[in-house]
């Protein structure tokens, strides 16, 4: 469990991401980086977080209520409105854990929402998904026990060296001071792909910030050059490349528990 009272309005993640392909050509990937962890239900354009952290201005570090949901602030009102259409509760804090922006660079290509009612429980999940053309996709999963699996379609292409077809099975949790995201890739009762995450929550300061800049190697646009940088070895190993379509909608789905 996470205690939420003595959650910050933004807390930095140290983050370890694993990647592994399944299939030919096989591949996989393990590096560092930082993220962040914003608390929806207390952001504030004027608060001040860190001389080089703001929220919607531009700073070395930053994070923008645009760059998430339907583009418009306040973020939580979208949530909310998400996560209540497919029967869940919102009703309390808001967590969202992202990669800030740097330099005015960010590309996310998974971001997690979790969401909680009234009573401190972990009542939701969404999972936020985009890819290098612009697309976006979210997946609601309802939770009613911590641990649970959801499993959805998949209905957004993210890699053009994957099947549009397949599922997903999804799975995160948070306490205090970690979390864990993990999302694996299926098709025709394969294993194509796995990607787990898992952070540790530290206090948001300018020595944190730094620090966490050189264990994670951050720099702007890094979460996209990796992508490009696996694409490559992919297509010199002889991966097929399938263009993907652009679609601009953002839309959501429901993962449902397994």
């Amino acid at each position: 469990m996470i205690d939420l009272n003595n959650l910050k309005t933004v807390q930095l993640v140290e983050s370890n991401i694993y990647h592994k392909r399944y299939v030919k050509p096989y591949n996989s990937f393990n590096y560092n980086s930082i993220s962040i962890l914003v608390n929806l239900n207390k952001i504030n354009t004027n608060l001040k977080i860190n001389p080089f952290f703001s929220i919607n201005k531009f700073n070395i570090f930053s994070w923008h209520e645009k760059d998430h949901g339907n583009g418009k602030a306040p973020l939580i009102d979208w949530v909310r409105k998400e996560i209540n259409y497919y029967g869940g509760d919102a009703s309390g804090d808001i967590l969202l854990h992202c990669f800030p922006k740097i330099l005015g660079h960010v590309f996310n290509p998974l971001s997690v929402y979790f969401c909680f009612d009234k009573t401190k429980k972990l009542s939701a999940l969404i999972y936020e998904v985009r890819n290098v053309v612009g697309g976006i996709h979210s997946y609601v999963a309802i939770i009613d026990n911590i641990g649970e699996i959801h499993s959805t379609k998949k209905l957004f292409e993210v890699s053009p060296f994957l099947s549009s077809e397949g599922n997903y099975e999804l799975k995160s949790n948070i306490s205090d001071n970690k979390i864990n995201i993990s999302v694996n890739y299926s098709n025709k009762n394969k294993n194509i792909l796995s990607a787990i995450q898992v952070g540790k929550i530290k206090l948001l300061t300018t020595s944190s910030l730094f620090i966490g800049i050189i264990k994670g190697k951050a720099f702007p646009a890094k979460p996209m050059i990796n992508i490009l940088f696996e694409a490559l070895k992919l297509l010199i190993k002889g991966a097929i490349f399938k263009k993907i379509d652009v679609i601009n909608k953002h839309k959501t789905s429901l993962a449902k528990k397994n």
